[in-house]
């Protein structure tokens, strides 16, 4: 049991601490991720080896199931400023062809193809030397430094697939005993592996597989963005965590967390389970939904930071000790430019009038020193103000409280 709820702890670690490791690039990080999105939509032409593991399916553990993807259709929404590297598109396909599979067999509830998938079998001896290598516990422990490489990560979190028996217990937790050699190990483990419990696994990282939607048929018209959290290369060898979205037809499912490893020409992979929505791009192309998407994070990101403003405001007018038509015109004469509409410059010279000059202040110390902020309206009931607007050096404007 105590293991159990350490696993279920793990899952969230994995789909939200370690999306935290690197961090998804922001404005200022722009150029760079268009670049690297650049470089990979240019290097299609990955080694033929790669591509034969992804078109070459069989029933041994690699995937099995050919969705026929589109590489145009697959698109970067977002790249970690920490990834020295990026996927080409074939690759990628690979991953999300190995994660819909997953997904499709936890879906049915095919133990079979959910162990194939999983993989495990199939990295024991670079588990083995990992574990046999590494201090568990203290990792364990600096799970969240991040210091550690993506390929330990993906390794550290597959030992908690082992079945709950003393043996596998004792020999992840603690490493193999002192006396033990490391073949004797390795059939430990390999015993584990062997009688790993899926119908355990299922319900304990994937418990509401009940409710899950069909992913339908994925063909060449699906589209595919990617976030890409994590990245690494060994060699031949890859690692990597990324979120994704699929758009196929009028569905959308948001999958957000996916963790897979490429080695010797194997693929394993393990999922949360995503969200399913309708597809609020039914009918774009890929260039389209990439545009939209684009339009849609930038409002976001600007309302988020009128938010930020909107609390400014409540700061202030905390502190004053006037309401209702007082509140009212000392909104008007503290804040003649963010109450006019060229709005605040915040990269302009601090404004003398009081409530200006505490806005104008307050969005410098929150790491705002540009765009244009602005206050509008006055909500009677509320004693205070409409809303709060935010402009961004690119012309892109958010308010808070957000329309419907």
């Amino acid at each position: 049991m105590a293991k159990k709820i350490l696993a279920a702890m793990l899952v969230l670690t994995m789909c939200a601490g370690l999306a935290g490791c690197g961090k998804v690039s922001d404005n200022k990080d722009s150029g760079s991720v268009k670049e690297k999105s650049t470089a990979a939509a240019d290097t299609n032409t990955t080694n033929d080896e790669n591509i034969q593991a992804a078109d070459s399916k069989t029933d041994d553990g690699s995937m099995t199931v050919s969705t026929k993807l589109n590489r145009d259709n697959i698109f970067f929404e977002y790249i970690s400023s920490d990834c020295k590297d990026v996927p080409t598109n074939d690759e990628l396909i690979t991953f999300v062809e190995s994660a819909a599979e997953q997904y499709h067999a936890i879906q049915t509830n095919d133990k079979e193809k959910i162990r194939q998938t999983i993989a495990f079998d199939k990295i024991i001896d670079p588990f083995c030397d990992f574990v046999l290598n590494t201090d568990i516990a203290a990792f364990y422990l600096g799970y969240d430094d991040c210091d550690h490489s993506l390929k330990d990560s993906i390794l550290f979190s597959y030992g908690w697939l082992l079945p709950e028996d003393s043996d596998s217990e004792e020999t992840y937790y603690y490493n193999a005993d002192d006396n033990a050699s490391a073949d004797e190990y390795k059939k430990k483990i390999t015993h584990s592996v062997d009688n790993m419990n899926i119908d355990e696994l299922v319900d304990t990282y994937w418990k509401y597989w009940k409710d899950l939607v069909p992913l339908g048929e994925l063909s060449d018209d699906t589209v595919i963005s990617i976030n890409l959290l994590n990245f690494e290369r060994d060699g031949d060898d890859m690692f990597i965590d990324f979120y994704m979205t699929i758009f196929n037809g009028n569905d959308k499912f948001e999958f957000n967390g996916v963790r897979a490893w490429y080695i010797d020409g194997n693929v394993g992979v393990r999922i949360a389970l995503p969200e399913h929505s309708d597809n609020e791009y039914a009918g774009m192309t890929v260039d389209e939904i990439e545009k939209k998407i684009k339009e849609n994070d930038a409002i976001f990101h600007s309302s988020g930071i009128a938010k930020r403003m909107y609390d400014i405001m409540t700061e202030y007018c905390a502190d004053q000790e006037v309401s209702g038509e007082d509140l009212k015109q000392k909104l008007d004469s503290d804040f003649p430019m963010c109450t006019s509409s060229a709005g605040l410059d915040l990269a302009g010279d601090e404004p003398k009038a009081e409530g200006d000059k505490y806005v104008y202040n307050e969005m410098h110390e929150y790491g705002y020193p540009d765009g244009k902020a602005s206050i509008s309206g006055y909500d009677k009931d509320l004693d205070f103000i409409e809303k709060a607007g935010y402009t961004s050096t690119d012309g892109v404007t958010g308010y808070y409280p957000t329309e419907e």
